[in-house]
């Protein structure tokens, strides 16, 4: 029987898994009709593709990053490859502007910032915490981010709403929603109100320097330093990604939890195992699942051969379920097993900088909603999917507690 793998295709968008299961058996490197895109499922092509980057280009994400941005004022918002700053360019220049970045992501202001996000989850947890059901989604897993990030880039947390509608609006161009990429009219709108507010930041902190982290991507060091555009774009793309990828990885791992309550009671007997749970969680329910390469020369894999300039979908998702890399239980949620050599943070040079973020947040915010999720059900017998196919996570997730 023919693969016809179709991401638009409803039911794959709400369960991918089968989809991804025929794709590693039957066509590890698959010509997708429906995307016009070579695509690799199983673990070692993905991590391969990943970490080659004379043979794949990264160039391929800036398609993804804005769309195709149309109409009024189109020209204040930074081009594409300002906005993949670090996503979209290849070494040697990606090693140069990441070298640059990383000063604001170093661990010692990684750990730093600990308290403060403990501050948040508490402060967002506070309160009318007694509702029921208890939307996980919309009281912590969704504001957290938004307000961490805003923070991170020196905006005051009564900002936050402002930062929720203008992450809402990239999720909207950038998370592959529909087969249409493009901006409309209020998408625009956010992204030039985004920029425009970044843009004024960026100039403030270069005529007065703070203790934040734009002032670190515009501060010199010797030459190392970003360009306006740059720092704009880097700035935009954090929120982007920083807010989507801690909120669906919260919101799964409290699901899979909720959805396997022994071990659930494991964890709150044993709350040393939260690192385990999360890195589990990365690996089986993978936050973003896909990210695409271009082929800089031709290429040959499992017998097929991909012509040059060749776009590729490299399935994180189905590569982290991969029966070859994690065995015959590669399908079931185990926050005993080693999870190390998952790509749910990408691999090799790309390797997402804001994972150790990611992280800290998520166990936070697990931390502090354990003692709630003690006899929890799901509210709600469907499961509300964000309507994305590159990310993997809930709109809402509606928990009845226990008696």
């Amino acid at each position: 029987m023919t693969i016809d793998y179709d991401p638009f295709d409803s039911s794959t968008a709400a369960d991918p898994y089968p989809a991804y299961e025929r794709l590693r058996n039957e066509a590890p490197v698959h010509w997708a009709e429906a995307t016009g895109t070579f695509v690799l499922s199983r673990h070692d092509d993905v991590a391969w593709a990943l970490g080659d980057t004379d043979l794949f280009s990264s160039d391929a994400m800036r398609g993804v990053l804005l769309g195709q941005p149309t109409g009024q004022g189109q020209e204040r918002l930074p081009r594409a490859d300002a906005m993949g700053i670090l996503v979209s360019v290849d070494p040697p220049h990606h090693s140069e502007l990441r070298r640059i970045v990383a000063r604001g992501f170093t661990p010692r202001t990684m750990a730093g910032w600990r308290d403060r996000i403990d501050e948040v989850v508490r402060e967002l947890l506070a309160g009318d915490g007694a509702d029921d059901p208890f939307d996980v989604i919309g009281r912590l897993a969704a504001p957290l981010p938004v307000r961490v990030i805003a923070e991170l880039v020196g905006a005051d947390p009564s900002d936050a709403d402002r930062f929720k509608t203008w992450a809402d609006a990239m999720t909207q161009v950038m998370s592959g929603s529909a087969r249409t990429t493009g901006m409309g009219p209020e998408a625009m709108l956010a992204m030039l109100e985004l920029a425009d507010d970044l843009g004024h930041r960026i100039d403030d902190r270069q005529e007065d320097p703070r203790d934040d982290l734009l002032t670190t991507l515009v501060e010199a060091k010797g030459e190392d330093v970003l360009s306006r555009e740059e720092a704009v774009g880097f700035a935009a793309l954090l929120l982007f990604a920083g807010t989507e990828t801690s909120t669906n990885l919260i919101g799964n791992a409290v699901a899979a939890l909720v959805d396997h309550p022994h071990q659930l009671a494991r964890l709150q007997a044993a709350p040393a195992r939260l690192a385990g749970v999360i890195e589990e969680t990365l690996r089986w329910e993978s936050p973003v699942q896909y990210v695409f390469r271009r082929t800089t020369q031709p290429v040959e894999r499992h017998g097929v051969e991909l012509p040059v300039d060749s776009t590729v979908t490299l399935l994180l998702g189905a590569a982290n379920r991969d029966p070859r890399r994690w065995g015959e239980t590669a399908g079931s949620f185990a926050p005993d097993r080693d999870a190390k050599g998952h790509v749910a943070f990408g691999w090799g040079p790309h390797f997402c900088l804001g994972a150790a973020l990611a992280r800290a947040e998520t166990e936070l915010a697990l931390t502090h909603l354990l003692p709630l999720l003690d006899g929890a059900t799901f509210a709600r017998p469907d499961t509300d999917w964000l309507d994305s196919l590159q990310f993997r996570g809930r709109r809402t997730l509606e928990l009845t507690r226990g008696s």
